[in-house]
């Protein structure tokens, strides 16, 4: 089942900026902005991790230093400076480096560290360098299982991209897909954010749909045809507990929990027409918000949980509409285009919505629209069919399924706010839907 379909044009705005504030011990910090569509992320070259003693340290530093070269590629902040032009094959933990070799390639940061092993445990010391003040911003030890060596790399970009930019970074969080199985049947899964470490969340003998995560991630929402009807459920992830949210007769569906996590919207057809509703996050004190001819569905929330973005064909075609969370001020956002549908609204303060809109050749191609001036931007144009938009938890990126490639069927990709540097994340054949990007979840230390 499908949401309905938009286009998005705003001038985005994006800048970089460098800076160094002064402390009263004179430290300096560099920050970057992250915005827009005209940002150029922060260049940064990552060495080879040094190994301690035994073949194992010399595998998992091997590793590692790739895990981390490909996670630079992962988010909009950095910027991978090719490790081809690297002058110099490792640095010094204990000391300020020499930079000109990267100043000379073109490189704002630099990384290090060193890798060893005791105990089934992961010990690793890593440095990140600010080449232009030569000052070390990072110089930390993190462990982790030698099974995930990926976490302990991931838990220090996180580290480096909340230094550079005073946000913390997203390699936590986990992308939830649906994945089609056989004919009526499809199951729900989430990865890392880089498609690795799948997990399958549903069985695969039955059909579920449009997953969506609590805010503190523990737990996905989606509707299921486990009843034989379209009944809405939450499932705990760790433990398996699923609870009941809607059962009723019709379409029970399309959640979104709010961004304090204690509310939800959906769509039910209780009263015979798609309507929105919200109610509490145990399935309590259900309000209906929408009362229309029309079709309302697709509801997503505003980062403050102040708004709600809708899809409604009142008017004759499914647009994108706006109203207060109480359901009140409800007017339509999207004027372009005939069938726009699958808003997600973005984390941040003044984020805009993502869209799926068909144009004028009958494609679907993902969009932007401005919630207070109604402009729209357009992110994807002539690379196959691109549907379901689902912001990062930063709202720098977004995750969305594409038919482009060789590949049969439609993939989950990703690509920056801008519609730039798009990647795939699932690799096994097969046709993916509707993903959802979660929260950040944080390392088990």
């Amino acid at each position: 089942m499908k949401g309905f379909c938009c286009y998005l044009n705003r001038n985005l705005i994006v800048w970089i900026i460098i800076f160094f504030v002064s402390s009263s011990a004179g430290a300096e910090r560099v920050r970057i902005v992250v915005e827009g569509a005209g940002y150029k992320a922060f260049p940064i070259a990552i060495t080879a991790l040094q190994a301690g003693s035994g073949e194992q340290a010399n595998a998992l530093a091997a590793q590692m230093t790739t895990v981390a070269r490909t996670g630079a590629t992962l988010v909009r902040a950095l910027e991978l400076v090719d490790p081809k032009t690297y002058l110099v094959p490792r640095i010094s933990l204990d000391k300020v480096p020499n930079l000109a070799p990267w100043h000379s390639v073109g490189a704002s940061g630099l990384i290090g560290g060193r890798i060893d092993v005791a105990g089934g445990m992961v010990h690793a010391q890593m440095v990140l360098v600010d080449v232009v003040s030569g000052r070390i911003l990072i110089n930390r030890k993190y462990e982790g299982s030698v099974a995930q060596p990926s976490s302990v790399v991931y838990r220090f970009l996180d580290d480096v991209i909340e230094s550079l930019t005073g946000v913390r970074g997203i390699f936590s969080s986990k992308i939830a897909y649906v994945k089609v199985i056989g004919s009526g049947k499809r199951a729900i899964f989430y990865s890392d954010i880089d498609g690795s470490h799948v997990e399958r969340v549903t069985p695969t003998d039955q059909l579920s749909l449009l997953p969506a995560w609590s805010a503190d991630g523990t737990s996905m929402l989606f509707t299921t045809f486990m009843q034989q009807n379209s009944d809405l459920a939450r499932l705990t992830l760790r433990g398996g507990s699923l609870t009941w949210l809607s059962t009723k007769r019709g379409l029970n569906t399309g959640a979104a929990v709010s961004p304090d996590g204690k509310r939800i919207a959906l769509t039910l057809s209780a009263d015979g027409n798609t309507e929105i509703y919200v109610m509490n996050w145990d399935g309590s004190d259900l309000k209906r918000l929408t009362q229309s001819w029309g079709q309302d569905v697709s509801p997503t929330w505003s980062h403050d949980g102040k708004r709600i973005a809708f899809v409604s064909s009142r008017s004759g075609n499914p647009h994108i509409y706006v109203m207060d969370a109480d359901g009140g001020n409800q007017r339509r956002l999207t004027f372009k285009g005939d069938y726009n549908q699958e808003p997600s609204w973005s984390p941040l303060p003044d984020g805009q919505i993502a869209f799926t809109g068909r144009d004028e050749k009958f494609k679907y191609d993902l969009f932007l629209v401005d919630p207070n001036s109604a402009a729209i931007t357009r992110l994807t144009q002539n690379q196959g069919s691109n549907e379901g938009p689902s912001f990062s938890p930063d709202g720098n990126q977004i995750a969305f399924t594409s038919s482009r490639g060789l590949q049969a069927g439609r993939q989950v990709y990703v690509m920056d706010v801008d519609g730039k540097h798009p990647r795939r994340v699932t690799m096994a054949p097969g046709d993916y839907e509707t993903p959802a990007w979660g929260p950040r979840l944080g390392y088990e230390r």
